[in-house]
């Protein structure tokens, strides 16, 4: 008895022995860039190309696209409704929509252009309020935006109702979903403070937001 249990003591030392070395093998060669990575497949969009993206529809009818993206593709670029975008841009208004019955959803709504100086014709973004998000993992994100939002920019604070304009050069990359507001498809400009938004694209969420070096603008 005494014999097999040293036995097994030592098969045992040997295997652990085995098994704690470093297992020879080298990565592979086909294609293994692909088998070990993701990708999303985020468009990288000039703010001047969004500023004149092309409606998709004429007139919005809330039975045909109320719950789906709308398909058609628009120039520049080939986007299209639900497109994950990327663009780098100057911020210089941050706003609370929570001014009204109608449009008290919390969004953070953020007017960008392609230029420092403030000015007509903005492009808007906008941050939900992460407690109207289902998705656990985009809530978070919309967190963690609005928290960069304030952090860097509100000092701390919310933002609000009327928009707060910003008081010195912000210069971002954004990263979201394209969307057609498209209830905006026929109506005045949208935009706060005297900024107008001359198209209903957006992106709507935004979940990601970063400083950018700044451009020669």
């Amino acid at each position: 008895m005494k014999k097999l249990l040293l036995v097994w003591i030592a098969f045992y030392f040997v295997s652990y022995i085995s098994y704690a070395q470093t297992l020879d093998v080298n990565p592979g060669v086909d294609r293994w860039g692909i088998k070990t990575s993701t990708v999303i497949n985020v468009k990288t969009v000039p703010i001047a190309d969004l500023l004149k993206l092309s409606n998709p529809i004429d007139e919005y009818h809330k039975s045909e696209y109320g719950d789906k993206r709308i398909p058609t593709i628009v120039q520049p670029d080939s986007l299209k409704e639900g497109d994950i975008v990327t663009t780098t841009a100057w911020l210089h208004l941050v706003a609370l929509e929570r001014d009204s019955k109608n449009h008290r959803d919390g969004d953070y709504h953020i007017q960008i252009t392609n230029s420092s100086k403030w000015g007509d014709s903005c492009f808007i973004i906008e941050v939900p309020y992460p407690d109207f998000v289902n998705d656990p993992d985009l809530k978070t994100k919309c967190a963690e935006v609005r928290k960069f939002i304030r952090d860097n920019l509100l000092n701390g604070n919310e933002p609000g109702t009327t928009g707060n304009k910003m008081q010195h050069e912000v210069y971002v990359t954004v990263t979201g979903q394209l969307f057609f507001d498209a209830t905006h498809l026929k109506g005045n400009p949208r935009g706060k403070r005297g900024m107008k938004s001359y198209t209903p694209w957006e992106i709507h969420p935004v979940f990601d937001i970063k400083f950018a070096p700044k451009s020669n603008n």
